[in-house]
């Protein structure tokens, strides 16, 4: 199959030029067939894919231009191996996205088969499928249950790159695991962009909790597009902390697809200078007596920005469906800002559903009560931010890393 001819839209980046696609093909000759049509499928219906529509509801509010490839135009040469703390046995395989394709080929055969998200960022999810050389594979064989968490630190690339990365997560039936993701950068004055496609699929009765860490440097941007599946009485909890990048978008999708699959999504976002934090989220109950719940919460100082759009989407088979949707926004200061879009799509009679926003300024008077009391205006806003985000940081039921986590909020005070 030959490659179509670029778009206008996707000639404007280097990662629509057949000749580039060529050479990543060749260097990576060692794969087996089917992932070779795997990625050239992909490439060409990124290439294929129209223009950029003027008004897109699916990146409304953000500045569309700030995720653009053009400058950060190459594949990294060699990219940071993703590390993984954690070994596979008999009853778990975690290896890297190269040592699957050799070693576990079986597990991957699914990529054609994934859809991602579809919140927005199609043409991010089809580079990744064709470009992606790194990421790592995990899957957790029926009724296995480990107290020892996982984890897997990822890594931006330098020199003005683009990296982009796969991660399959299965988690068997009855099966329960515990994932740690870091994302950090190689060094802290680059521009490179990293962008994360994950796929997500538990089994009957698994459960899967799971947190991020981003603190990419503050020149970095992020793409973090995520997918999961929910089987019957399937149970995730995820718990984001998104700190670092100059700009970051996210897309999660929940697709409970089992009778009382459970969805749980927990993040916070702390921003500074000109940082934007883009988020898209979607919910989607396909089956009944689901339960899912939804809280984002945004702290902004200086010029930061923060966009929130998500759905709670119920089907008309899916009676019974419990489901929360919560944005929250604290600004400390005039110029940051902060716009939410929350929303619901109720095909079926017996639900119980319900969605809010607020954004709202730092508590005058809790700030003068702390500085009375001795206290700096920074501490005292470090103090307020911590209880604004305890919340979200106690979802997390390792008491070890919930202090970890409550370091990493208050670290971002002191850089």
């Amino acid at each position: 199959m030959n490659p179509t001819l670029p778009s206008k839209l996707n000639m404007k980046t280097p990662f629509g030029s057949p000749d580039l696609f060529q050479a990543f093909s060749d260097k990576r000759s060692w794969e087996p067939g089917w992932m070779a049509d795997f990625r050239k499928d992909s490439w060409n219906r990124f290439a294929a894919l129209p223009q950029t529509k003027i008004k897109d509801e699916k990146w409304r509010f953000s500045p569309r231009a700030r995720f653009g490839y053009s400058n950060c135009d190459q594949l990294t040469d060699s990219p940071k191996s993703t590390t993984l703390e954690g070994k596979s046995s008999e009853k778990v395989i975690f290896e890297s996205f190269d040592q699957a394709i050799l070693d576990h080929p079986n597990l991957l055969s699914i990529l054609p088969s994934l859809t991602g998200p579809k919140l927005g960022s199609d043409a991010t999810f089809l580079l990744g499928s064709s470009f992606s050389e790194s990421g790592f594979i995990f899957k957790a064989n029926k009724n296995y249950k480990e107290e020892e968490a996982f984890i897997c630190k990822h890594f931006a690339p330098k020199q003005n790159h683009s990296l982009f990365q796969q991660n399959i997560v299965i988690i068997e039936p009855f099966a329960e695991v515990t994932l740690i993701e870091y994302f950090d950068s190689e060094d802290q004055s680059s521009t490179g962009i990293l962008s994360n496609l994950s796929h997500i699929q538990l089994g009957e009765g698994a459960k899967l909790s799971r947190v991020v860490v981003q603190r990419l440097n503050s020149h970095s941007t992020f793409n973090h597009l995520e997918k999961v599946e929910l089987g019957r009485n399937a149970q995730f909890t995820n718990v984001s902390l998104q700190l670092g990048s100059a700009q970051t978008r996210v897309e999660s999708r929940g697709d409970i697809i089992g009778d009382a699959g459970e969805f749980n999504n927990y993040s916070l976002s702390l921003g500074r200078n000109n940082q934007l934090f883009d988020q898209r989220t979607i919910q989607h109950h396909i089956a009944p007596h689901g339960k899912s719940n939804l809280l984002f919460k945004n702290a902004l100082l200086d010029n930061s920005k923060a966009i929130f759009s998500g759905l709670i989407k119920v089907d008309p088979a899916a009676q019974n469906t419990d489901s929360f949707q919560t944005n929250r926004n604290l600004l400390l200061s005039k110029e940051a800002e902060a716009d939410s879009l929350p929303g619901l799509e109720i095909l079926a009679n017996e639900v119980k559903c319900s969605h809010g926003a607020t954004t709202s300024k730092i508590d005058e008077q809790e700030l003068f009560y702390l500085q009375s009391r001795g206290i700096s205006k920074s501490i005292a806003e470090k103090l307020i931010v911590l209880g604004f985000f305890e919340d979200i940081i106690g979802q997390v039921s390792n008491v070890d890393l919930v202090e970890s986590l409550r370091d990493e909020v208050s670290q971002f005070f002191n850089a």
